[in-house]
C-alpha cells in the first residue's frame, strides 16, 4: 500500500511537473499599446473597431501565441512608461527600434521599415521639390517621437509644431497652422489614403531608417524569442505581403520589407 501511495505521489508529482513547464508564456488576454490614429497602420472608428498592419500583425501574434489581444491607446511619448508600469504587455504602434529606447524596453523585430517623409497640401506639392524647400517652414510632428529628433537635425531652420497625434497635425496642415507634416513615410501614406486633399511627397525621404518592433518589457527573453520567432514564419510565408496590400494599398513595397535575417537579438 505504502509503495502505492508513493507511485501515485510520484506520478502526480510529475504530472505537475510537467503542467508548470508548458505554462504559456503570455495570459489569456494581453494589453496591447496601440496608435490613436495612424490609418493603414492602427486606427480605431467611433464604433470602437480598429484597422490597420499592425491591428491585423497583433491579432495574428494572438492567435499564434494563444491569447486574445486587449487594444490600449498608448501615445508616442508614453510607450516606455506604459511597459514599464505593467499597464500594457505588448505594443504594436509603429514602434521604432532605437538604441535609447533599447535601454529601457526590450523589441522583437523590425517587422516594418520606413523612412522620414513630408506631406503636404495637395494644391502645394509643386512648392516642395527637394528637402531645402522645408527651409522656414512650420513642420508638424508628433511628441515623442523619432521624427521630432530627426527634423531638429536637418541642417536648416524650421518651425516645429508637437502635437500629440498625428489626426491633430492633418487638421493643422488644412487650418494653415503649419506648412507641412514630417514623419515615416509610411504613416503619412496611410493618412493619404483617408484624406484626398493631402500629398506625401515621394521623392522627399530623410534621415534614419525606422525599424519598427515590437515593444515588450525590458529583459523578458522568453516573450522576446517567442515573438520573434513568430515574425520570422509572418515575414516568411507570405503574411506580411497580405496585410501590407490590404491596409496599404498602391503604397510600393520596396524598402519596407525586412531582411528575416537581420532581426533585432532579444
Amino acid at each position: 500500500m505504502i509503495r502505492r501511495t508513493t507511485a501515485v505521489l510520484l506520478v502526480l508529482a510529475l504530472v505537475g511537473c510537467g503542467a508548470q513547464a508548458d505554462e504559456p508564456l503570455f495570459g489569456k488576454t494581453v494589453n496591447v499599446g496601440v496608435a490613436p490614429s495612424s490609418p493603414g497602420l492602427g486606427v480605431g472608428d467611433s464604433a470602437g473597431n480598429r484597422s490597420g498592419f499592425d491591428h491585423d500583425l497583433s491579432n495574428w501574434l494572438g492567435e499564434r501565441l494563444g491569447f486574445t489581444p486587449v487594444p490600449v491607446v498608448v501615445l508616442a511619448r508614453d510607450r516606455e512608461a506604459e511597459l514599464g508600469r505593467g499597464t500594457v504587455g505588448m505594443v504594436v504602434a509603429t514602434y521604432s527600434i532605437t538604441d535609447d529606447r533599447k535601454e529601457l524596453v526590450g523589441f522583437a523585430g523590425p517587422y516594418l521599415l520606413s523612412q522620414q517623409g513630408v506631406m503636404v497640401r495637395t494644391d502645394d506639392k509643386d512648392k516642395y521639390r527637394t528637402l531645402s524647400d522645408l527651409s522656414g517652414k512650420t513642420l508638424c510632428v508628433t511628441a515623442g517621437s523619432t521624427s521630432a529628433k530627426q527634423a531638429r537635425e536637418l541642417g536648416f531652420p524650421v518651425s516645429l509644431a508637437e502635437k500629440e497625434v498625428y489626426e491633430q497635425c492633418r487638421l493643422a496642415l488644412h487650418a494653415n497652422q503649419v506648412d507641412a507634416i514630417t514623419t515615416d513615410q509610411l504613416i503619412l501614406y496611410g493618412l493619404q489614403q483617408v484624406d484626398s486633399d493631402t500629398y506625401v511627397i515621394p521623392d522627399i525621404t530623410f534621415g534614419q531608417q525606422e525599424r519598427y518592433g515590437i515593444g515588450l518589457p525590458k529583459g523578458d527573453k522568453a516573450k522576446c524569442e517567442a515573438v520573434t520567432a513568430k515574425l520570422k514564419t509572418f515575414l516568411n510565408d507570405g503574411y506580411w505581403e497580405r496585410f501590407f496590400a490590404s491596409n496599404l494599398p498602391n503604397v510600393p513595397t520596396a524598402g519596407h520589407k525586412p531582411n528575416v535575417n537581420k532581426m533585432n537579438p532579444c
